[in-house]
């Protein structure tokens, strides 16, 4: 028999999920709106959670990332020997290629960008650790997507709010043959859809369970990021993605 989870701890995680570096500050009221709270519900985990020092208030109603998370997180990125030992991979990677690398995490937002190297060319694409990138658009997004049942998918679709409820079960329709081509295949490309003039190859990283843990891709100016280009740095994606593949399942 499983172990009951805690629902209060749950939610309380889902509101800090809420926080990304395009929106720093949060209020009762997203809250509210975001996870289907009513109004004391909401107050009370902010409440709790500033307490905790999870949480600040910089005004009555809306909230920052407290200190304590923030001395979490650096302990966190201090201890964790998988993003550690991922680094190194990635940089060398960048080196063989001469292109920007990137793992990213998937958030309640979409792909969050994790780890990355970014190539040393004059003409080049740069990104920041914390930055979400589309669900629906990004290669990323969709080597996510790829993995999930129809209900999964609509389901995180709708919480990253990026399409109308209404339009998603038509626009999730017309993905499907090209997630069953992503299932299939291992790789998802981007040729402008998510940012215009940006391109990206990616692959997904699996835990020891086979599941998508976090993904891996290529990216830069989409001029140099034709499809010959694409099969051309594939090879060395998947070897990469082979080794940090291992490193999570160990």
């Amino acid at each position: 028999m499983s172990t009951p989870l805690n629902g209060s701890l749950l939610r309380g995680f889902e509101i800090l999920g809420l926080f990304t570096a395009d929106r720093p500050e949060i209020t009762a009221a997203l809250v509210q709106k975001e996870l289907g709270l009513n109004a004391a519900t909401a107050h009370r985990f902010l409440a709790t959670l500033e307490a905790a020092g999870a949480l600040h208030a910089v005004r009555r109603g809306a909230y920052r990332l407290g200190t304590g998370l923030i001395e979490l997180g650096a302990l966190a990125e201090q201890t964790n020997p998988a993003l550690r030992r991922i680094q190194p991979i990635l940089d060398e990677l960048r080196d063989r290629l001469n292109e920007s690398v990137m793992v990213c995490r998937l958030s309640r937002q979409g792909p969050t960008c994790a780890l990355v190297a970014t190539a040393e060319r004059p003409i080049t694409v740069s990104i920041r650790t914390g930055t979400t990138l589309s669900l629906l658009n990004s290669a990323q997004g969709r080597l996510w997507l790829a993995e999930l049942s129809p209900t999964e998918r609509a389901t995180l679709a709708q919480r990253t709010g990026e399409t109308p409820a209404a339009e998603l079960p038509a626009l999730l329709d017309a993905m499907e043959p090209e997630l069953d081509r992503i299932r299939a295949d291992g790789v998802a490309r981007n040729a402008g859809d998510a940012e215009p003039d940006i391109g990206a190859v990616a692959v997904p990283l699996r835990d020891r369970q086979g599941k998508v843990a976090l993904t891996l891709s290529v990216f830069g100016p989409l001029n140099r990021f034709t499809a010959e280009h694409g099969d051309r740095l594939e090879p060395a994606i998947r070897e990469a993605a082979t080794r940090i593949s291992d490193l999570l399942s160990a």
